[in-house]
């Protein structure tokens, strides 16, 4: 059977986090962006994050009742077991009106019933890990699955054999095209935070003042808080003598990461992605509650490259921040160096390979 990119009906699920859902958008740009935009069904939770993210993306959106099981109390996991079956019968009747060709998980809890479902009804099952240790879900349907898209080395050890491919992490085009120009003669470091563990980091931030105040003509700090810590960065900032930018949330990520010298920030796998793929020299912080510790293996590939300095949250100091600040600011080439490598981790394509991967599959299983 022949069949072109136009042919092929996908249907993108899951979601829960940014780190999730951005990589499904990433492909579902990729299919747009070969003049499949109206191939695309998008399936995730009734109230995740995906409900609000990808519908503005102008993708079509369904939702399923759906809730995560894993480190849930006894009777909670009764109630998303029997979620779980409502939600499985629900998805294989959303495979049975929608016909796709193929189904592509993108991880989080609520791929879980479509992933399910696809295996039942024989379709074409793959799926996306962003992290260098995989979620529990992906690691739950990789034996029905046809494929798995891995984004580092080593993560095909969690999976069956000869099923996984190592495309990288889809990142969006925002942060492939972005302008490389730096146009600030200072030494730039951008903090990152956000919802999700900010305030350690934005804390030893705030204690770094002190040491970094000698630099004050010299360095320029960008710091996305998140909304919780707000003001009182914005107070300390206010009051530190430096050139300190503060907000929330930054819509204009990709710029103000490609202007940076140091980015500073947690290790999700969005994040780490993003941020070697715009070639920066990075400080990782991972966050210590993250599932099997993932956030410290995301990292490792970075610091195992020289392309970043990776340090645990037991042992963040301001002071710490701040020396490595001034290091940096004292030699930037060696921060350039770090950039340098941080960009030959990335994988531009990442999006790209999964679609003509996808493609191959549903022309092999047609």
């Amino acid at each position: 059977m022949s069949m072109d990119i136009n042919d092929m009906k996908l249907i993108i699920t899951g979601g829960g986090t940014g780190g999730h859902i951005y990589p499904g958008v990433a492909v579902a740009r990729e299919l747009a962006a070969r003049g499949a935009e109206h191939n695309v069904v998008w399936v995730g939770a009734r109230r995740g994050l995906e409900s609000t993210i990808v519908p503005k993306e102008g993708i079509p959106y369904l939702s399923l009742k759906v809730t995560a099981l894993k480190g849930m109390g006894f009777f909670y996991r009764i109630g998303s077991l029997v979620n779980l079956a409502k939600a499985v019968a629900h998805s294989v009747g959303i495979i049975s009106r929608e016909k796709p060709d193929a189904v592509l998980g993108v991880g989080g809890y609520a791929s879980g019933p479509m992933g399910l479902a696809a295996i039942f009804m024989r379709r074409p099952l793959a799926l996306a890990e962003q992290n260098a240790s995989p979620g529990f879900t992906n690691r739950w349907l990789a034996k029905g699955a046809s494929t798995v898209f891995t984004s580092w080395p080593g993560s095909e050890t969690y999976f069956p054999e000869g099923k996984t491919v190592m495309a990288g992490n889809p990142v969006r085009s925002e942060f492939t095209d972005v302008a490389h120009e730096k146009t600030d003669s200072r030494f730039v470091a951008l903090v990152i935070g956000g919802s999700q563990g900010a305030a350690p980091v934005n804390k030893a931030m705030m204690d770094a003042v002190e040491k970094l105040a000698p630099l004050a003509e010299r360095i320029r700090i960008i710091h996305q808080t998140g909304e919780g810590d707000l003001e009182m960065v914005k107070e300390a900032a206010a009051k530190s003598g430096l050139d300190w930018e503060t907000a929330a949330y930054f819509g204009d990520m990709a710029q103000k990461i490609a202007g940076a010298d140091l980015v500073i920030s947690r290790a999700g796998a969005g994040a780490v992605s993003e941020i070697c793929l715009v070639g920066k020299a990075a400080v990782y912080i991972p966050f210590p509650q993250a599932a099997d510790d993932h956030q410290t293996k995301n990292a490792m590939p970075a610091v195992h490259e020289q392309a970043a300095i990776m340090i645990k949250q037991s042992e963040l100091t301001g002071e710490k921040l701040a020396e490595i600040i001034i290091e940096l600011e004292s030699d930037r080439e060696k921060a350039e160096t770090m950039g340098d490598r941080a960009r030959a981790l990335g994988r531009p394509r990442a999006a790209e390979m999964i679609v003509d991967k996808l493609l191959a599959l549903v022309k092999e299983a047609a």
